[in-house]
């Protein structure tokens, strides 16, 4: 069934319904996740850059060595970086904006999209320092600047001025909670629940700590019972032999038959059908499943086999490389079981 939906997904790729070849893609992918090959024609065909990446990033974990994903890897995750780049330079501006034409909540959201995406973005927190509505937010703006950039002075000295005049352990956990720093949200929570000065506050530390243990220990958990089946790394080369290799086990089962399942008594030319036959099996799987094998592609191109007709060529012509030996070997035994035949026959008589 695999098999089937692989094949009818490259074809639609290679005709140019890509968005049909996605579709069947993505639903062999979830219930075949290990399948290498359908994971690689998942990369080409998505619109969506992020899924690019993710799908050769599942092709390297199960095949290291893969050629093409190597390649195309690093130059998606550059391409996704730019994209990003130019993405914070835009929202960095529209902040700018907003903040200039007194929409400060809206600045605050554009810069806590950027930092969502690029914790390091200095000029992010730093914009963020300025917009926040509450110390604790300055606070960890300035933290997050001065964790970024120790030599920032400026940060350092606001910083050291915002702590000064703040005694709100609770406000500050909140503040790491919304800018998604778990850790420190959780430890700030706990600090706060010791610290408290009245019991409502204490049970609002206490219920937030509790509710960050709480995700922190069921997403573990999940990671527990649903743990990744240990890679096995598989070349190129293991791939096509594992595919071309059934044809080879027929004719082999065959003349051992036809030698009475005496390799001893198999004549000498029936081995000479093994090399034809197993190129035959070759050639056939390569040209259904279109192997990005560095020899292939330097006979059909980076796209294995340019198009359908070209592909239903070259499996007949390796068919007929398979029958070649095949045949023979069915024609002597054949000859020989009616020579048997005659003879006990003509004992009879």
């Amino acid at each position: 069934m695999s098999i089937d939906l692989f094949r009818e997904a490259v074809r639609a790729a290679r005709d140019g319904r890509n968005r049909e070849a996605h579709e069947l893609l993505q639903e062999l992918v979830m219930g075949q996740p290990r399948h290498e090959m359908g994971w690689l024609w998942l990369s080409k065909v998505s619109p969506d850059l992020a899924e690019q990446i993710h799908a050769l990033e599942k092709v390297l974990s199960l095949n290291p060595g893969h050629e093409e994903a190597l390649y195309r890897l690093p130059e998606l995750k550059a391409e996704r970086k730019q994209r990003e780049q130019v993405d914070h330079a835009e929202l960095l501006q529209e902040a700018v904006w907003a903040y200039r034409n007194g929409r400060h909540h809206q600045a605050r959201q554009h810069l806590m999209q950027i930092t969502r995406t690029d914790p390091t973005h200095i000029k992010a927190w730093l914009g963020l320092a300025q917009v926040a509505q509450a110390p604790a937010e300055k606070i960890v703006a300035l933290e997050a600047v001065v964790s970024i950039n120790p030599q920032h002075e400026k940060a350092a000295a606001a910083l050291q001025k915002a702590r000064a005049d703040f005694d709100d352990p609770l406000a500050l956990a909140q503040a790491y909670e919304a800018v998604n720093l778990t850790a420190k949200a959780l430890a700030a929570y706990q600090q706060a629940a010791k610290s408290a000065t009245n019991a409502t506050d204490r049970h609002i530390a206490s219920k937030h700590a509790r509710a960050l243990q709480s995700s922190q220990q069921q997403l573990k958990q999940e990671q527990k019972q649903k743990p990744e089946r240990p890679l096995v790394f598989t070349s190129d080369n293991a791939n096509l032999i594992r595919l071309g290799v059934g044809p080879l086990i027929i004719y082999m089962l065959l003349i051992f038959i036809h030698g009475g399942l005496n390799p001893l008594r198999v004549p000498w030319e029936a081995y000479l059908g093994i090399p034809i036959v197993a190129v035959g099996g070759l050639i056939i799987a390569g040209a259904a499943n279109a192997p990005h094998h560095p020899y292939w592609q330097l006979l059909f191109g980076q796209q294995g086999i340019p198009n359908g007709g070209a592909g239903a060529l070259l499996s007949f012509v390796g068919i007929v490389i398979v029958l070649i030996p095949i045949l023979l070997v069915l024609t002597v035994s054949f000859n020989k079981l009616i020579f048997y035949y005659g003879s006990l026959a003509a004992g009879g008589n």
